[in-house]
C-alpha cells in the first residue's frame, strides 16, 4: 500500500504522543486519526480500483482500435481486388471487340481490293469481246482497195488482214510488235471504221505493258481525235483514269469525273464511281462556295 504525507504526518503524531501520558485530548486525536487512515485507505483503494478499470478501458480500446485497422485494411484489399477483377472483365470485352474491329477493317480493305482487281480484269474481259466482235465485223466487211506505198514499195497488207495480225499480236503479248502495226493500220487506212479502235488498242497495249504515260497520251488522241465513237471515248476515259492511277491519282480523279459528267449512265461511268468510292473520294468534286462581299 503507498504511504500518503497526510497519513505519514499522522504516524509522526501519534508516534510522538506516545512518549507521554495519554491524556483525553491525546485520545481523540489518536481516533480521529484512526479514522482518517481508514478513509485514506477507503480512497486508496477506490483510486487503485477505478485506475484498474481505466487500464483496462484504455487496452479494450487499443484492442479494438487494432481490430477496427486490421478490418479496415482487409476491405480495402477486398474491394481493390474486387475493383481489379470487375475491371479486367469489363475490360476484356471490349479489348477482344477491338481486335474484332481491327479484323473487320482489313477485311473490307483486303475486299475491297480483291472487288477493284475483279473490276479491272472484267473491264479488260469486256474489251476483249468488243475487239473480238470488232474483228468479226472486219472480216465480214468488203475488203477495201489495198492502198499504195509511196515509192513503188509493197502495198501493205490488206486492212482486215493488218488489223487482225495486230490483235493477234496484242493477245499474245508481242506488245511493241502490236502497237507498230496499229500504227500501220493507222497510216495506212485512216479512214477506215477501225482506226479510232486501232488507236485505243495501243494505249491498252502500253496499259497492259504498265507504260502508264504513254497509255495516257494514247487514250487522250482516241478522246481528241474521234470524238464521235462515244462508246471508245467513254472507255477510253476509263482506262485513261486507270493509267494515270498509276502515275498521279490527282489527275485520274478528275478524268473519272469528267466521264461521270459526261457519260453518266453508262457502264465506264458505272465503274469509275467503283475506283472513286476505294480511293475515299466522291463522284463528283466538292463545291467550293464563294462569299460576297457586302456592298459598300
Amino acid at each position: 500500500m503507498r504511504t500518503t504525507p497526510l497519513f505519514a504526518t499522522a504516524m509522526l503524531l501519534l508516534t510522538a504522543g506516545s512518549g507521554f501520558g495519554a491524556s483525553k485530548e491525546q485520545l481523540e486525536m489518536q481516533r480521529d486519526i484512526a479514522q482518517m487512515q481508514d478513509q485514506l485507505r477507503t480512497l486508496q483503494s477506490t483510486v487503485d480500483q477505478k485506475l484498474t478499470a481505466l487500464q483496462v478501458l484504455v487496452q479494450q480500446a487499443l484492442d479494438q482500435a487494432s481490430r477496427a485497422n486490421t478490418s479496415v485494411s482487409v476491405l480495402n484489399a477486398g474491394v481493390t481486388s474486387t475493383l481489379e477483377r470487375e475491371l479486367k472483365q469489363a475490360l476484356t470485352p471490349v479489348a477482344g471487340l477491338a481486335a474484332k474491329v481491327d479484323n473487320t477493317n482489313n477485311d473490307v480493305a483486303e475486299v475491297r481490293n480483291q472487288v477493284q482487281d475483279l473490276n479491272t480484269s472484267m473491264n479488260r474481259i469486256t474489251q476483249t469481246l468488243t475487239d473480238i466482235n470488232n474483228a468479226i465485223k472486219v472480216m465480214q466487211a468488203p475488203p477495201a482497195p489495198a492502198p499504195t506505198a509511196p515509192g513503188g514499195a509493197a502495198p501493205p497488207p490488206p486492212a482486215d488482214v493488218l488489223f487482225q495480225t495486230a490483235f493477234r499480236d496484242e493477245n499474245g503479248g508481242k506488245y511493241d510488235l502490236a502497237v507498230s502495226e496499229f500504227q500501220d493500220f493507222i497510216k495506212y487506212y485512216p479512214d477506215n471504221p477501225n482506226s479510232a479502235r486501232a488507236q485505243y488498242n495501243i494505249g491498252e497495249t502500253h496499259y497492259t505493258a504498265q507504260k502508264y504515260d504513254q497509255a495516257a497520251a494514247d487514250f487522250d488522241t482516241v478522246i481528241d481525235k474521234y470524238p464521235d465513237n462515244a462508246e471508245l471515248v467513254q472507255q477510253a476515259y476509263f482506262l485513261k483514269g486507270m493509267s494515270l492511277k498509276n502515275t498521279n491519282k490527282t489527275e485520274a480523279i478528275k478524268t473519272w469525273r469528267l466521264l461521270i459528267s459526261k457519260y453518266p449512265k453508262t457502264d465506264s461511268a458505272a465503274h469509275a464511281k467503283e475506283q472513286l468510292t476505294a480511293l475515299g473520294v466522291p463522284a463528283t468534286a466538292p463545291t467550293t462556295i464563294v462569299k460576297r462581299r457586302p456592298p459598300h
